[in-house]
């Protein structure tokens, strides 16, 4: 029991070791950051986006996304960006059975930050290079 303990508290470590925070994302952005706009900077700081953001003032606030498509139409080039929400996830299983006068018992502990489909956090569109539309669920 203490040994499940123990790798159930690793596990929350690990996963939450894997989120960074705005303030993280500009400390190594801190250049580009200081060229930006004050009220840029204050939406960016407080990890949120706005309409006209770039992609990379995007990535800073919320970190890159969990996947991108593209599409080239009559009004240029249109980009989303989608984003799921990254939460520990604790799996646990147990099992038994029994054959010709023998029988074992298994079981199984397994913890991740994966994101599933249905856990979507929101998406981000960039028209010609700039955001042109924000759907987020607030993280």
């Amino acid at each position: 029991m203490k040994r499940l303990a123990t790798l159930l508290s690793a596990a929350a470590l690990a996963a939450a070791g894997c989120a960074t925070a705005p303030s993280d994302r500009i400390a190594v952005h801190q250049a580009e950051f200081a060229t930006w706009p004050p009220n840029v900077q204050a939406l960016v700081s407080a990890g949120k986006v706005g309409v006209g953001f770039t992609a990379e003032q995007v990535a800073v606030a919320i970190g890159n996304p969990d996947f991108k498509t593209a599409a080239a139409g009559p009004q240029g080039v249109t980009e989303v960006w989608v984003y799921h929400r990254r939460a520990p996830r604790l799996g646990i299983g147990i099992g038994g059975g029994s054959f010709n006068g023998s029988s074992a018992v298994g079981g199984s502990v397994s913890a991740s930050g994966i994101p599933l489909g249905h856990d979507m956090d929101g998406r981000v569109v960039f028209s010609n290079g700039l955001v042109s539309e924000v759907s987020m669920v607030s993280r």
